[in-house]
């Protein structure tokens, strides 16, 4: 009987001191579980190359143009019909007058206007000429803006003829002059072969075909006009002073051919 009151004393004890402990004890929380630490992954920053001595693009040069010469657009011509180098005193008409002065030089004709806005005109006295292709050599000197000067042709006098002209401003034009009085044929036009100035030579050219006249410069065409009033006639010089400067002009060279029948 005492050994069983005995045991329940200890089993009530045991209880006692198990609540006791648990009274007692804090509450233990349970540990998470550790997550798997993200990686991060550091994009490398791309830094330029620098290329201290970059590549030359290889040079290619450009292809050389062919040069064409200049188209030669006279006439055919025939065979020459006479050449005159200035030196046969007896051909061409001189003077001195109030003007200027008509005169030989070396291998040239000289026109020289001394009078303010004076004119001078020399003819030669033959041949009568009627289809031909003529050139001579002007060299203007003392030579201003429109001053001017030329060659005549199918002339039949001092009042009659055909007068192709260039000013030192680098024109071009054509007159016909019947009686004195003066009939603009081509007016003034520039011409990429006349400089402006004195001091250059230059060819003045005039093909002449029936009614049909042809004008060049430095053997390059320039325009052409049909007037019939002029047939046939000789050849001449011009010059003109257009303000109070005086003008001088030699000619030279001179060559006339025939044309070929077309």
């Amino acid at each position: 009987m005492r050994t069983r009151h005995f045991h329940g004393a200890l089993r009530l004890a045991g209880c006692i001191l198990g609540l006791l402990l648990c009274g007692c004890l804090p509450e233990v929380t349970p540990t998470p579980e550790p997550q798997p630490t993200a990686t991060i992954t550091v994009t490398p920053t791309t830094t330029a190359t620098i290329v201290w001595f970059p590549p030359t693009a290889t040079y290619t040069p450009a292809p050389t143009r062919q040069v064409e010469p200049t188209e030669d657009l006279r006439p055919a011509l025939g065979e020459v019909i006479f050449t005159d180098d200035f030196t046969d005193t007896t051909q061409w008409l001189t003077a001195r007058t109030g003007a200027g002065s008509v005169a030989y030089g070396i291998g040239e004709l000289t026109l020289a206007v001394s009078q303010p806005k004076g004119s001078l005109l020399s003819l030669r006295k033959t041949p009568q000429l009627y289809n031909f292709y003529a050139e001579v050599d002007a060299l203007p000197s003392l030579c201003r803006g429109g001053d001017a000067y030329g060659l005549l042709f199918r002339s039949s006098s001092a009042e009659d003829f055909y007068r192709l002209l260039a000013n030192c401003s680098g024109q071009v034009r054509l007159e016909r002059v019947k009686s004195s009085k003066n009939a603009l044929l081509y007016d003034w036009t520039v011409s990429g072969q006349l400089q402006p100035g004195g001091m250059l030579s230059t060819r003045l050219g005039i093909s002449a075909r029936g009614s049909e006249l042809n004008i060049y410069v430095n053997g390059v065409y320039q325009f052409t006009v049909k007037d019939p009033v002029f047939t046939s006639g000789v050849v001449g010089v011009f010059a003109r002073a257009a303000g109070d400067t005086p003008l001088t002009v030699n000619f030279s060279n001179l060559t006339v051919h025939g044309l070929d029948s077309q």
